[in-house]
């Protein structure tokens, strides 16, 4: 079977795959058989079919008790470290969309000398999107704080693709996962909010 004799649908789960770098098998059953009366038996059946064509490839989950899947070549390691991250950058991505739609979500963009988690834009503003699976620490959220303030003041932002050139505005930061220090509103010249997950936001 050549790519160009593949449904529209298996070529957006390849392309999601190759954008998110993995998903689990509810995280497909979600972006792409919600509107089926069985979302996850139709995932089954059609990501059974990719693998077993060559197109993806999948670990087994313990901790979720299903597959993860990849695409083929995966990009990262099936055994990484990072997986469990990717995977909750793919979840916000998800929980926003519950919301309302996200007209923009780059994973891990390029910004001079740091890199966040993602940009979306959302709910009528930009966002720059900070994830943690475990419980940040005072010192790692100053840290990746430190950098975005290091940017504001350089002014350079005002000339990046993540703003608006007719009307420039410092994206907002997004924090998701569990916080060790709340942050005060003047402790910075843009908005950043803290949220355990988007559903809490």
């Amino acid at each position: 079977m050549g790519l160009m004799k593949m449904r529209k649908r298996d070529k957006e789960i390849i392309e999601a795959l190759e954008r998110f770098k993995c998903l689990s098998r509810d995280q497909i059953a979600s972006m792409f058989f919600n509107h089926t009366k069985k979302p996850h038996t139709n995932a089954n059946f059609v990501l059974k079919r990719l693998r077993r064509d060559g197109y993806i490839t999948a670990r087994t989950d313990k901790a979720f008790q299903q597959y993860v899947y990849f695409p083929n070549p995966p990009s990262i390691k099936k055994n990484s470290q990072k997986v469990d991250h990717y995977l909750l950058i793919a979840q916000i991505y998800i929980d926003m969309m519950k919301y309302d739609v996200v007209k923009q979500y780059e994973i891990e963009p390029n910004i001079d000398d740091f890199i966040p988690d993602a940009f979306a834009r959302w709910k009528g503003s930009r966002w720059f999107i900070e994830v943690q699976n475990s419980l940040y620490t005072s010192k790692q959220l100053e840290q990746k704080l430190k950098k975005y303030l290091t940017w504001y003041e350089s002014g350079e932002w005002r000339k990046s693709p993540f703003v608006n050139q007719n009307k420039p505005i410092f994206p907002h930061v997004l924090i998701v996962g569990k916080i060790n220090k709340k942050l005060t509103a003047s402790e910075f010249p843009f908005r950043i909010a803290q949220i355990e997950n988007i559903d809490t936001f």
